[in-house]
C-alpha cells in the first residue's frame, strides 16, 4: 500500500541561493539562514507522526533532513535519485552569466526543458524518470498507512508532486517551494492531493 501522507521539504538556503547561482549536483552546504530555516521546519514538523525520513544525498538536503529528524528520533535514509536536476556546465553560474555564454541553448531549454539537454547535464525528462524511480524505491519500502517525510530540491520536489498528484509536468511551477518550505500530500485513493494549510 502507498503511504497515507507524504511531507515534502525543500532544503534550507545556501550561499548560492543568495547569489542566484545554479546549484544542480554541486554541493554547497547550508548557510546561517539555511540552518535557521531547517531548524524552523524541524520545529514546525515536530508534532507529525513520521515513520521514515528520506533525503537527497547532497549536503544541503542531508543537513536539513538531519535537523528535522532530531525530534522524531529517526535516522535519515539517503536516496541519491532525489538529487536536483544536473545543470552540468551551468552549475555555479548565474542566469545572466549563462545567458551571455550560451543564449541560444538557454532560450531553447527554457522553451522546452524536457527535450533540451543542459550542456553536460540532463533534461527535465531525465529528472522526472529519476524521481519516479526514487519514489518507486521509497514506496516499496514503506509500511501501510505510513507518513513519510522527504527532503530534496526545488526541481526534484516539483517533479515528485506532479507525479503524485497526477498533474501534467508542464504545470510543475504550480508546486514551487522556497528554501525550508514544506508541503503535505494526502492519499486520496487514485492520486495524492496537497493539503492546504
Amino acid at each position: 500500500m502507498l503511504p497515507q501522507r507524504i511531507i515534502l521539504v525543500r532544503h534550507g538556503q545556501t550561499a548560492w541561493n543568495c547569489t542566484g547561482r545554479f546549484q544542480g549536483h554541486a554541493d554547497p552546504g547550508l548557510n546561517g539562514t539555511g540552518q535557521a530555516q531547517a531548524k524552523e521546519a524541524a520545529r514546525r514538523l515536530a508534532g507529525e507522526r513520521v515513520e521514515r525520513i528520506y533525503t537527497s544525498d547532497l549536503t544541503r538536503a542531508v543537513q536539513t533532513s538531519q535537523l528535522i529528524a532530531l525530534p522524531h528520533g529517526l535516522s535519515v535514509r539517503v536516496e541519491p535519485l532525489l538529487r536536483e536536476i544536473d545543470f552540468g556546465r551551468w552549475e555555479g553560474l548565474t542566469f545572466d552569466e549563462i545567458q551571455s555564454r550560451s543564449p541560444d541553448i538557454l532560450k531553447a531549454w527554457m522553451r522546452d526543458p524536457f527535450a533540451v539537454r543542459i550542456p553536460g547535464g540532463e533534461t527535465a525528462e531525465e529528472l522526472k524518470l529519476r524521481v519516479k524511480e526514487a519514489w518507486n524505491r521509497i514506496s516499496g519500502e514503506l509500511p501501510a498507512a505510513a507518513t513519510v517525510l522527504i527532503v530534496a530540491h526545488g526541481g526534484s520536489l516539483r517533479m515528485l508532486m506532479c507525479l503524485l498528484t497526477r498533474t501534467d509536468t508542464s504545470r510543475q511551477w504550480e508546486f514551487d517551494m522556497g528554501p525550508g518550505e514544506s508541503a503535505i500530500l494526502f492519499n486520496g485513493g487514485n492520486a495524492y492531493a496537497r493539503v492546504i494549510e
